[in-house]
């Protein structure tokens, strides 16, 4: 069993490493995950029904190992989360907090080399984005939540979370995220 999830962009320019492999696996289907993969016109990632295949896992797990300086980050809203890409091909990275000391990332799953060792799906999130219907259910939504409350609290107890990639020494962002413009808004959100 391999002990690391490896992640690449389309291109093969960023490349990320995951390890250990702990975290879980959900398709999300909120509107803003449909909006991200569309602004970056990799909307070919989503499933049938607009939901994205997500791997969630501590920031401090993962390690960049070429490509930083490619990496970009884009915000939807004041209040979401960080969304991280390849600045060269464009290809959805992963999410993050809005700040450090919420330590998590979301990866794309369809990034992985080997995709079945993010394991199996615990659950089905935001339904009422979906663009269709979900004939799998909501799953282990309880269970992705407490997971995520564990992981989060060992990180935030052993200080873990100053060990993120995607922020500085300092607790900002390695790069301002950016901001859709009205038009783009209407775009990524209307498809």
């Amino acid at each position: 069993m391999a002990d690391e999830l490896n992640w690449g962009c389309e291109c093969g320019a960023v490349r990320m490493r995951i390890a250990p492999i702990r975290g879980t696996r959900c398709i999300c289907y909120c509107r803003d995950c449909q909006a991200f993969a569309r602004h970056l016109k990799h909307d070919h990632l989503l499933d049938s029904a607009g939901g994205s295949d997500l791997f969630q896992t501590l920031p401090e797990y993962v390690i960049i190992e070429n490509g930083a300086d490619r990496i970009k980050a884009l915000r939807l809203t004041d209040k979401g989360p960080i969304r991280w890409y390849a600045g060269c091909c464009g290809t959805p990275i992963c999410n993050t907090g809005a700040r450090r000391a919420l330590p998590l990332a979301s990866f794309l799953v369809p990034g992985f080399d080997h995709s079945d060792l993010a394991g199996p799906v615990l659950a089905r999130v935001n339904l009422g984005g979906a663009r269709a219907f979900v004939p799998e259910g909501k799953g282990h939504v309880g269970r992705l939540i407490r997971k995520f409350v564990a992981r989060t609290a060992k990180s935030l107890l052993t200080g873990g979370f100053r060990g993120s990639p995607f922020f500085d020494g300092n607790g900002r962002p390695i790069c301002d995220p950016a901001r859709l413009s009205q038009a783009e808004r209407r775009v990524a959100y209307d498809g």
